[in-house]
């Protein structure tokens, strides 16, 4: 049901019962048939098209202009306003005879305690409903942030990608050309898989790893025996979905940082597994890590990651990384 039929129906429901509330503290039996008849239609259509009118009034001011204090008085200004209304209704229909002011003041207080609830409710509803529509207005605009700053990231993602890979070969060249041009191929198929996963919200743990694969298989012609790869992965997890371009921009800093720093080179491997509706996803390899920055080199690869990771999962997600046993560990837990 929508908030306007919800409206009218509470509009409805509401006068009918202060119209039969009303009944308590007038002689009804005093009255013929019609007399009752006019004084219900009265009742009911006075308070229906009353707070109606009140409704279209305070509609005609921004919720931000008024003040806790004129929020609190609204409903008895709108209580005493119809209150004054039915009273001088029942004045007119019923010929009372205690006219004195003590009397219409009692009359006057009976009418106003009827309709008071209502208006409570109403302002109490109306709130509410304004409370919620700003909170799914700044939830949309965070989303749409949210998603406009992941775009953003995933951008720099491919060129920051492809400046690397295109490091590789320019150094392959120096040392055999027929493997440079084997690695042009195997970068074209690269660059084709990693675009499609770039434009991707999430991508299979399948997917993520036969980029990795096809990255390290790129890397080998270049390092050659310096360089060894290997994959542990957890069985029947290749459906999972998580965030694209993860495993890869951990590895294009293990070859960077580690691999290439190293004269007799090293070793890489590559871990997924689930723990309690998480998925943990490792790179390891050969060298030392220094958490220092370094002011001198460019790049955006962790950085980046560890932003699009935060925007995706918040503090659900984390990368860690870490000296262990002699190696350098790139850890990150993420939900799936």
């Amino acid at each position: 049901m929508n908030k306007t039929k919800f409206y009218w129906l509470i509009q409805m429901l509401c006068w009918s019962v202060v119209t039969l509330l009303s009944i308590q503290h007038i002689e009804f039996t005093d009255f013929n048939q019609s007399t009752k008849t006019i004084y219900l239609i009265l009742y009911f259509f006075t308070g229906l098209l009353s707070s109606h009118f009140y409704k279209i009034i305070i509609g005609r001011f921004h919720p931000d202009d008024i003040t806790h204090l004129q929020n609190a008085l609204l409903p008895i200004v709108g209580a005493l306003s119809i209150g004054s209304v039915y009273t001088v209704l029942d004045y007119q229909l019923y010929n009372y005879s205690d006219t004195s002011f003590g009397a219409f003041v009692v009359i006057f207080l009976k009418n106003v305690w009827k309709v008071l609830p209502w208006f409570m409710f109403f302002n109490l509803f109306r709130f509410l409903s304004i409370y919620q529509d700003r909170k799914q207005r700044e939830s949309h605009t965070e989303n749409l942030l949210r998603i406009s700053k992941l775009e953003s990231l995933k951008k720099q993602l491919n060129p920051h990608f492809l400046f690397n890979a295109l490091n590789s070969i320019k150094a392959l060249t120096l040392i055999d050309n027929v493997q440079a041009r084997e690695s042009i191929i195997q970068l074209s198929d690269l660059l084709r898989l990693s675009l499609n996963l770039g434009e991707q919200q999430k991508a299979t743990l399948s997917e993520e790893l036969r980029l990795a694969e096809n990255y390290l298989s790129l890397e080998k012609l270049r390092f050659d025996t310096r360089l060894e790869y290997d994959f542990q992965i957890q069985e029947d997890i290749g459906n999972i979905l998580i965030m694209p371009m993860t495993i890869n921009t951990l590895l294009e800093n293990a070859v960077k940082h580690g691999i290439g720093q190293l004269k007799s080179g090293g070793h890489i491997r590559v871990t997924a597994k689930t723990e309690k509706g998480y998925i943990i996803l490792s790179v390891e390899n050969s060298g030392v890590f220094d958490p220092r920055p370094k002011s001198n080199e460019g790049g955006i690869g962790l950085e980046n990651l560890k932003k699009r990771l935060d925007l995706q999962y918040g503090d659900n997600a984390s990368l860690k990384i870490m000296n262990a046993q002699g190696k350098v560990s790139a850890i990150i837990r993420m939900p799936y």
